[in-house]
């Protein structure tokens, strides 16, 4: 029996590992184990119960103020003892969080095989997104499976040199993730309890019929740069005075204390606090469309029928952008205004942007991942 080691610490991570996890332990032929390091420990946990997932290794790496050093140093420690422990035949990460680069190289070190799922993603900036770009990168060198979402992951890594044999065209997870979720936001009893839940930090203590989803957090726009885009929104707010804008504003004070300096007396604009992941999915499920600078909402928001404006200069997810519901503005402040203006007036008119398939695939992916290993392994 073939032993496989699935490592995670974000969020995102545990979302897009989850429905492969699911099917890794229904295949017999496999051990599966499942390790957190808890870079992001509470958020992780609420993604888990909605998977019923166990743990079942803690590494809780979770400190106040840590960086990139510190994770990098205590998760290297620390897994080079589980990986002794257990001696998995694979170990398998996800996308490019310092937890899946670490733990990459922590099996290298120990010449243990590695699959990286959501492998091949490119922006091409080493620095945007930071340190994601050169962590995904890292992981390509060492990694012996690649499972890439798209064809254009694929040719990335073609491109760069790495062998065909070992990359496998199988979708994203988070689709398939996302398919189970929407089942469960759409139940009466999860959606009143959830609309409750929202509402409760809203100042009427109704949620706005027609709102836009905002999201912004990435350390590479932390300054000058992010209080510009705060202003643009302010701008936006104050001209569509109708239109109510519902952002959920991350703890790190370099992005919150400047979204509640200038956002804060805003009428029509409501800073949410960090939501659990259904709260936060069935607020994508009822809005407008969304302004952001995640990576993975990009992906999410097509199960959706939202629209997304890009708040980054690049992004790896090109797929999204030339499907046509995704628009690339960065901090330019014309673009984001232009771009606003145009959503806002044709999705009023009923205009539809989701015509074609999903770039990111049919929710089938964990099958394929699954199916890949077997016959590898």
């Amino acid at each position: 029996m073939k032993k496989i080691l699935v490592v995670f610490g974000t969020r995102p991570e545990v979302i897009k590992m989850a429905p492969l996890v699911v099917a890794l332990k229904k295949e017999k032929t496999f051990k599966t184990y499942v390790c957190s390091t808890g870079q992001h420990k509470e958020m992780l946990k609420q993604v888990s119960a909605i998977f019923n997932l166990k743990i079942d290794f803690e590494l809780d790496l979770m400190k106040p103020n840590q960086d990139l050093f510190d994770i990098t140093i205590n998760a290297n420690a620390k897994l080079k003892e589980l990986l002794e422990k257990i001696i998995p035949d694979i170990l398998l990460v996800q996308g490019d969080t310092t937890t899946a680069f670490v733990a990459a190289l922590s099996a290298f070190y120990k010449k243990i095989k590695v699959g990286h799922v959501e492998a091949g993603l490119r922006s091409f900036n080493v620095f945007s997104p930071y340190p994601e770009e050169a962590n995904r990168k890292f992981i390509s060198v060492i990694s012996d499976f690649n499972f890439v979402p798209t064809t254009v992951s694929k040719s990335n890594l073609l491109e760069e040199g790495y062998r065909r044999k070992s990359i496998f065209v199988t979708g994203n997870t988070v689709i398939d993730a996302l398919l189970t979720i929407k089942k469960m936001i759409d139940e009466p009893k999860n959606r009143r309890m959830i609309h409750e839940k929202i509402s409760s930090f809203l100042p009427t203590k109704v949620l706005p019929k027609e709102f836009v989803l905002i999201t912004m957090h990435r350390r590479e726009k932390f300054g000058d740069e992010f209080k510009k885009v705060l202003n643009t929104f302010k701008t936006l707010a104050q001209k569509n005075p109708s239109l109510h804008f519902i952002y959920p504003v991350h703890l790190n004070p370099n992005v919150k204390l400047p979204v509640e300096s200038i956002l804060n007396e805003v009428p029509n604009f409501h800073l949410l606090p960090p939501l659990d992941y259904l709260s936060f999915i069935s607020l994508m499920n009822g809005c407008k469309f969304i302004m952001s600078d995640s990576g993975g909402v990009q992906e999410e928001c097509f199960v959706f029928k939202k629209p997304i404006i890009v708040l980054r200069d690049v992004t790896e997810r090109m797929e999204a952008v030339n499907a046509g519901y995704a628009f690339l503005v960065g901090s330019n402040v014309k673009k984001i205004k232009n771009v606003f203006d145009e959503l806002n007036q044709k999705l009023s008119l009923g205009y539809n942007y989701f015509g074609g398939k999903n770039p990111y695939g049919d929710g089938k992916a964990s099958e394929r991942i699954v199916k890949a290993l077997k016959q590898s392994l």
